[in-house]
């Protein structure tokens, strides 16, 4: 789906109304959740930056905000929060204890999924049939929002979550190669590469290869 034809999408809106708000609070519950462990584990950093709360507005990341409502708007939705302050020396056990703090933001998008399910499934068991479609479509984008947030931050690169569980379990030898800053790459072409193809190279292959399909079909009469 294309974002500058959705902006005059009343369709696209009204979705907009409630993924929004679910992907925004999706995405601080899990920084959230980030910052109470590393707090918790002996690292005052967080509190002393006001992350201790569950206020969204506090780990919000302008740039995240604006990829959450451009890819919400574009039938997909992700973005991303606020860096969790965190300094590993102040840790008990700093690699053990930086693994977990990385491993409950994507268990913090687990239990929201499954907490979505469970309404869902509880106000069916209510009301059947008749529930209305908003509602139902409310929890099912929770469902989807969350377990997409909690694949997509397990990916094991830099900097996602999964890459300090995969650094905390991976052979010693393996992990220069596995806290590598060049993997930041691979993340910002997940990200961005989409959108390129979709906003950038989009307009200009697709009439190009209409054109090729057109002018084969013409010389050749053969559809391709």
């Amino acid at each position: 789906m294309n974002f500058f034809n959705n902006v005059f999408n009343l369709a696209v809106w009204m979705n907009f109304l409630y993924v929004f708000p679910i992907l925004l609070i999706s995405v601080a519950l899990h920084e959230f959740a980030h910052c109470w462990v590393v707090y918790r584990l002996g690292d005052p950093s967080p509190k002393a930056e006001g992350r201790i709360t569950l206020n969204p507005l506090a780990h919000l990341d302008p740039l995240g905000t604006i990829m959450m409502v451009v890819t919400v708007i574009s039938g997909w939705g992700l973005g991303w929060g606020r860096p969790t302050p965190m300094n590993p020396g102040n840790f008990r056990n700093p690699a053990r204890d930086r693994m977990i703090s990385a491993l409950v933001g994507p268990l913090s998008n687990v239990l929201q999924m499954f907490g979505w399910a469970s309404l869902l499934l509880l106000l069916y068991g209510i009301f059947g049939h008749a529930l209305p479609d908003i509602i139902h479509n409310i929890c099912w984008a929770g469902v989807w929002v969350n377990g997409f947030l909690a694949a997509f931050n397990l990916i094991p690169i830099y900097p996602l979550d999964g890459h300090h569980i995969l650094s905390y379990f991976a052979p010693p030898a393996w992990r220069p190669i596995i806290d590598h800053p060049a993997w930041i790459a691979v993340f910002y072409a997940l990200v961005f590469v989409p959108i390129l193809f979709q906003y950038v190279l989009s307009p200009i292959l697709i009439p190009l290869q209409t054109a090729i399909m057109s002018l084969n079909q013409f010389v050749f009469g053969v559809s391709l």
